[in-house]
């Protein structure tokens, strides 16, 4: 493990750049991200990713099975006065509410039923949603 996994406000931080300096950029070719955006992020960790996102506006909700890590993204965004929901949760077991944006960032390559979570995840993406999925080059 590297010593920035272990540093949570480390990695927290590096996540927030990269979503900043990369993926929105990337998305707002696909969406517009702003104050009337509702996003989810599947497997959110700390939640670093969600952190520009709700700065510009969204409505965020990060999901995590991990409990220590939701407590950690409460913790976090606390820290940094931003709003933001955060679910302990199996992603199989959420409310099927409807999102513009849902993120999967390195969590399809820990889930077993591929099929079932896309699935799902069409289940709680808007009709003209957008599906964010990305996974570790290793």
């Amino acid at each position: 493990m590297q010593k920035r996994q272990l540093n949570r406000r480390q990695y927290f931080d590096e996540l927030a750049a990269t979503s900043s300096k990369y993926f929105i950029p990337y998305l707002e070719k696909y969406i517009k991200i702003g104050k009337d955006t509702k996003v989810i992020e599947i497997g959110c960790g700390d939640g670093g990713n969600l952190l520009p996102l709700a700065q510009r506006g969204c409505e965020v909700v990060g999901c995590d099975i991990a409990s220590c890590r939701i407590d950690d993204a409460r913790k976090f965004f606390a820290e940094e006065h931003t709003a933001a929901e955060f679910i302990s949760s199996d992603a199989f077991l959420l409310e099927d509410k409807q999102f513009d944006l849902i993120i999967c960032h390195d969590v399809i390559e820990h889930i077993s039923d591929k099929y079932g979570f896309l699935e799902k995840c069409k289940k709680l993406l808007k009709p003209d949603g957008v599906l964010f999925m990305s996974f570790p080059a290793w």
